[in-house]
C-alpha cells in the first residue's frame, strides 16, 4: 500500500546549532589527518600520466585563459622548486584558506539535508537520490570555487603541465570524498534519533493500550455494569438456563479478552469478542438493540486494527443513546472499499444525560496516531454518529 515518506522532528536533530558543531568537528578532523598524511604519507592524487593533459583554449572563460597563460609563464621562467621552509609555509596558507571554505562546504551540504529531510518523499530512494545530486552539485561548485581562488592568490600555481580543470577535478575528488563521510554522518543522526522516537512511541501506545485495557475493565467491573449483567442473570436463571449458561460464557470470553494484552489483532479476532459482547447485550436487551454487520471477511478479516477499539465504540453507543422498543437502537458496523471499518448509529439522545468527557475516543485517535500515523474520523452531524477506523493491511 502506498503511503508518503516523510521525515518529522528535523529541526530537532538537524538543528542549526548541531549542524555548526557538526561541521566544525568535521573540518577540524579532516584537515588534522590531512595534516598527518602531508607530513607521515604520500600524497594523494599523484599520477604523472595524468599531469600530462592536452590543453584546449576553446570555450574558456576569462579567468581559466589567465591561469592558462600565468602557468605558461612560469613555464618560461622556469620558477626554482620551493625550499622546505617554503614548501611548509606554502602548505599551511593553503590549508589556511581551506579550512572556512571546508566549513562553509560541510554546513550548505548539511543545510541542504536538513531541508530536504523536511519534505515528504513517498519512497526513500526517491530521497536519496535527490540528496546524493544536490550535495554533487553544491560540492562541485564550492570546490570549484576554492580552487580557482587558490590559484589566484599563490603564484606558484598551477603546475606548468596541468590544466585548470585537471586542479578543479583533482580538488572535486578529494571533497567528494569528505562530503561522503559527510552525508554518513548526517544519516547516523537522523537513524539514531528517529530509532530513539520510535522507541519512545512504542512505549507510549503501550502505556495507552495499557489504559485503554484498564478503563475497559474498569467500566465492566462497575458496580452498575455488574448489577445489570448478574440482574440479566438472575432473570435468565429463572426463565432460561441455557441462555445464562449462554450469557456466562460470553462475559467470560469478554473479560478474557480484555485482560488478554497484544499491541494488535487480526480484524477477525477482535470480532470475535466483539460477537461475545453483541450476544450479553441482545439477550439483556432483546429487540430493541440491533447489531447490524456488513464485513467483507474474504479480504479483511487479516488486516489489523487495534484492540477493544470496535468493542469501545460499540459500548459507547448503547451507553449515549436510548434503547427501548420505541426507540430501538441500531449499530451498523461495516467496511468499505478503501480499507476502512465503520461503526455507525442514529443519534437517540437519553433526556437528562450526562455529556461524555471525549476521553474515550481521544485515547482512540492517539493510540492510532502513534502506532501507524493514521487518523481515526469521526462524524457527528445530530443525527448521525460515526467513527471510521483505517484497517491495516500489514504488521
Amino acid at each position: 500500500m502506498n503511503r508518503n515518506y516523510a521525515n518529522n522532528g528535523v529541526d530537532k536533530y538537524l538543528s542549526i546549532k548541531i549542524i555548526v558543531i557538526l561541521s566544525l568537528a568535521i573540518t577540524i578532523a579532516y584537515y588534522f589527518l590531512y595534516t598527518l598524511n602531508h607530513y607521515f604519507g604520500r600524497p594523494s592524487f599523484v599520477n604523472k600520466e595524468s599531469e600530462q593533459i592536452v590543453d584546449n583554449p576553446q570555450g574558456k572563460s576569462r579567468i581559466i585563459r589567465f591561469l592558462d597563460a600565468r602557468a605558461k609563464a612560469q613555464e618560461r621562467r622556469e620558477v626554482p622548486p620551493m625550499s622546505p621552509e617554503e614548501d611548509k609555509k606554502d602548505f599551511y596558507q593553503k590549508v589556511a584558506l581551506n579550512i572556512p571554505f571546508t566549513f562553509i562546504m560541510v554546513f550548505a551540504v548539511m543545510m541542504y539535508c536538513r531541508g530536504i529531510f523536511g519534505k515528504s518523499f513517498r519512497r526513500r530512494s526517491n530521497e536519496l537520490v535527490v540528496i546524493i545530486l544536490g550535495t554533487l552539485v553544491i560540492t562541485f561548485v564550492l570546490s570549484a570555487m576554492i580552487t580557482i581562488i587558490q590559484m589566484i592568490i599563490f603564484p606558484r600555481w598551477p603546475h606548468p603541465n596541468r590544466t585548470v580543470f585537471a586542479y578543479i577535478m583533482r580538488g572535486y575528488l578529494g571533497d567528494c570524498s569528505l562530503m561522503a563521510i559527510v552525508l554518513l554522518m548526517v544519516y547516523l543522526v537522523r537513524t539514531q534519533y528517529l530509532g530513539k522516537m520510535a522507541d519512545v512511541e512504542n512505549e507510549s501506545l503501550r502505556a495507552e493500550n495499557l489504559t485503554s485495557r484498564y478503563e475497559t475493565l474498569k467500566t465492566q467491573m462497575d458496580p452498575h455494569f455488574l448489577f445489570n449483567s448478574l440482574n440479566t442473570l438472575k432473570s435468565l436463571i429463572d426463565i432460561d438456563t441455557a441462555k445464562a449458561e449462554d450469557f456466562v460464557h460470553q462475559l467470560s470470553s469478554v473479560l478474557r479478552y480484555t485482560l488478554k494484552y497484544e499491541e494488535v489483532v487480526t480484524l477477525e479476532k477482535e470480532l470475535d469478542c466483539v460477537r461475545s459482547y453483541c450476544k450479553m447485550m441482545k439477550i439483556r436487551y432483546g429487540d430493541n438493540l440491533i447489531f447490524d454487520h456488513h464485513i467483507n471477511h474474504d479480504k479483511y478479516d487479516n488486516y489489523y486494527v487495534l484492540p477493544l477499539s470496535i468493542q469501545g465504540l460499540i459500548e459507547n453507543a448503547i451507553k449515549h443513546n436510548v434503547v427501548s422498543s420505541k426507540q430501538p437502537l441500531t449499530v451498523h458496523i461495516l467496511t468499505d472499499d478503501d480499507n476502512h471499518l465503520i461503526i455507525s448509529n442514529e443519534i437517540r439522545s437519553k433526556i437528562g444525560k450526562e455529556e461524555g468527557t471525549g476521553i474515550g475516543l481521544a485515547n482512540l485517535a492517539e493510540r492510532y496516531r502513534i502506532k501507524w500515523n493514521e487518523n481515526v474520523e469521526i462524524f457527528d452531524d445530530g443525527k448521525i454518529f460515526s467513527v471510521t477506523l483505517p484497517l491495516k493491511q500489514n504488521e
